[in-house]
């Protein structure tokens, strides 16, 4: 007896299946259907009429950026996100200046600032020594009290109270003297030693140039006023409503620090100022 080809086999196995398969479904079928049902649902209808109802709107929670706050350097410092300030360059006084973004300055009503620099020179001490009279053994210096505009004769000897000095010495001799653009010459040149009783230091003066005390003193003028106000480092003075205090005072190039506070202000606003006559560059756009 031959053998079944593979592809006859494979035909048979899969009707068998197929055969059982449908007897046992079909019986399960048939005992599924003889046995009992239960009573269907009653659906209930609503008489109203149908109304439609909108739903109430869930709640949005709001989050606003606090606006920019203006950087250590001046209120002019702000930094918006995506608008910075316009920043200027001055080649004469060396310093930056800036124009905040418009959106930072729409809403705001911009208080003058009130003051403005005229000049920076360096202070000169409370007395100077701008002559001499005499002669020999009875020379006389004349003093200049700049404190209260006073000129007078004095000696070795003289003490002023008001200023806080004593004269130790004064004399009268020729020295060296060189010209601007001429030879060396030999001139009499008063000279006088001075006692600070406030710093216990002795100090010379001469007729022939200024004595400075190494600090440095500025001219503010305001509107209104007849004349610029010297200010010193530290001080403090009031206009109006609004207080002024001088942070920092330098030369070369000009210019001075100055923080100003007001009941119209929301913070402190601390500017830069240079001469009135400077103007500003603009940096270039990269």
């Amino acid at each position: 007896m031959t053998a079944m080809p593979r592809e006859r086999l494979l035909f048979f196995t899969a009707l068998g299946i197929a055969v059982a398969s449908g007897a046992v479904f079909g019986a399960l079928a048939w005992r599924n259907g003889r046995l009992p049902r239960g009573a269907a649902a009653r659906v209930q209808l609503s008489a109203a009429p149908y109304t439609a109802t909108v739903g109430a709107a869930p709640a949005v929670k709001t989050d606003v950026w606090n606006p920019p706050a203006a950087q250590a350097r001046g209120r002019d410092w702000v930094y918006e996100t995506f608008t910075p300030p316009e920043i200027f360059y001055n080649p004469r006084t060396q310093r930056f200046t800036v124009k905040p973004p418009a959106s930072a300055t729409d809403e705001v009503v911009e208080e003058a600032f009130g003051v403005e620099l005229v000049a920076v020179r360096p202070e000169p001490f409370r007395l100077q020594l701008i002559g001499y009279v005499g002669g020999e053994g009875n020379w006389r210096g004349t003093f200049q009290n700049l404190v209260s505009g006073e000129v007078f004769l004095a000696g070795a000897g003289r003490r002023m109270p008001d200023l806080g000095l004593t004269i130790k010495s004064l004399a009268v001799a020729a020295v060296p003297v060189a010209l601007t653009d001429s030879m060396t010459t030999r001139q009499r040149v008063a000279t006088a030693v001075v006692r600070d009783e406030r710093t216990g230091r002795d100090l010379t003066l001469t007729h022939r140039e200024r004595y400075f005390t190494g600090g440095l003193s500025a001219q503010l003028a305001a509107p209104g006023e007849s004349a610029p106000r010297e200010v010193r480092e530290g001080e403090t003075f009031q206009l109006g409503a609004a207080s002024y205090r001088v942070e920092k005072i330098q030369l070369a190039p000009p210019a001075v620090d100055v923080t100003k506070e007001s009941p119209a202000l929301a913070q402190p606003d601390r500017r830069t100022l240079v001469p009135r006559e400077t103007e500003d560059t603009p940096l270039p756009s990269s």
